[in-house]
C-alpha cells in the first residue's frame, strides 16, 4: 500500500496479451519481488480460462488449470504481496480450485458492464466466497455506464458483501466528471470504487490525479504502462512510484529490461488483436 492506496500491479496479466502468458519463471519471481518492495498490495497473474476454448496459451492463462504449478513458481518467493486473477464470467469457464488449493488469493470477476446480468454475477460471487477468495468485480467498458446503472451495480455490491467494485475505461473515454460521479456514486451506496485506467488518449494520468484527489483508494497499474493492446497502455507504474516518492533505483532499469526482454522471447505467442 502506497500513501494509503490499494494497489493491484496488472503488467503479468496485461503484457501476456503480448506474450500469450507465457513469462519465465525468474522473471514472474523477480517481479514478485519488485512489485512487494514498491509497496503494491496485489500482483495480477492472468485469467481463469478454459484451455479448450483459448488453447495453446501460457501458465498464467489457465490459472485454475495450473493451481499447482503456480505454487511451485511462487511457494518460495511469495510474502505479503497477494496473487489475483481475472475470471471472465462472459467467455467460457474452467474450474475455480477452493482457495486452500491455490496460491491465488483475490479473484476479480470481469463482467462486460451492458451484459452484465445481476443474477449470473450473484452467483459468480457467491461461488468464490464459498471457496474462500478474496473478491473484487470489474466492470469493463464502464465509460457508457449512466449513474443509474453504476448506482445499481454499487448496490448490488453492498447486498453482496463486496466492498469495492472496478471501472475500468475500456476504451479510454473516461472524463473528471465521470470519474467524480462514479466515486461519488459507490460511496453514497457505502461501496469503495475502484479505477483502471487505460491511456490511449493521454489522459489517463488526469484521470489519476482527479480520482486521488477526490478520494480514490484503489488503483491499477502496469510496468511501462503496458497494456493488452499496444495502443491501449495503462497508468505506468512508474508514475505511481514518482507519485508516492519511491524510488527503486536501478532495479527499475533492470526489471524494465527484462520485461522487454519477455515480450521479444515470447511474441511469436502474441494474442492482441491490433
Amino acid at each position: 500500500m502506497m500513501d494509503g492506496i490499494t494497489l493491484f500491479d496488472c503488467t503479468v496479466r496485461e503484457a501476456g496479451y503480448q506474450t500469450g502468458w507465457f513469462f519465465d519463471e525468474t522473471f514472474l519471481c523477480d517481479y514478485y519481488r519488485f512489485a512487494e518492495a514498491a509497496g503494491f498490495d496485489y500482483m495480477e497473474l492472468g485469467f481463469f480460462h478454459n484451455p479448450e476454448a483459448d488453447p495453446d496459451r501460457g501458465l498464467t492463462r489457465y490459472c485454475g488449470l495450473n493451481a499447482s504449478k503456480i505454487r511451485e513458481v511462487f511457494g518460495r518467493t511469495k510474502n505479503i504481496l497477494k496473487l489475483s486473477a481475472m475470471r471472465d464470467i462472459q467467455r467460457p469457464l474452467y474450474p475455480v480450485p477452493p482457495r486452500k488449493d491455490s496460491e491465488i488469493d483475490a479473484i476479480r470477476i470481469l463482467t462486460r458492464s451492458k451484459q452484465t446480468d445481476l443474477e449470473d454475477l450473484a452467483r459468480h460471487v457467491e461461488e468464490l466466497q464459498n471457496l474462500g477468495y478474496e473478491i473484487f468485480i470489474n466492470f469493463t467498458s464502464a465509460g457508457r455506464n449512466t449513474v443509474k446503472e453504476n448506482t445499481a451495480f454499487a448496490r448490488f455490491a453492498k447486498k453482496m458483501g463486496v466492498p469495492v467494485i472496478y471501472f475500468a475505461d475500456t476504451e479510454s473515454i473516461f472524463t473528471p466528471k465521470y470519474v467524480i460521479n462514479a466515486l461519488e456514486t459507490c460511496r453514497a451506496e457505502g461501496v469503495e470504487a475502484g479505477i483502471h485506467l487505460h491511456n490511449k488518449n493521454g489522459t489517463a494520468e488526469e484521470l489519476l490525479d482527479v480520482a486521488l484527489d477526490h478520494g480514490c483508494i484503489y488503483t491499477d497499474s502496469t510496468l511501462m504502462g503496458i497494456g493488452g493492446k499496444w495502443y491501449d497502455g495503462n497508468i505506468p507504474t512508474e508514475v505511481l512510484m514518482k507519485r508516492f516518492e519511491y524510488n527503486p533505483g536501478y532495479e527499475l532499469t533492470r526489471l524494465k529490461t527484462s520485461l522487454i526482454q519477455q515480450l521479444i522471447k515470447y511474441h511469436e505467442h502474441c494474442a492482441a488483436v491490433l
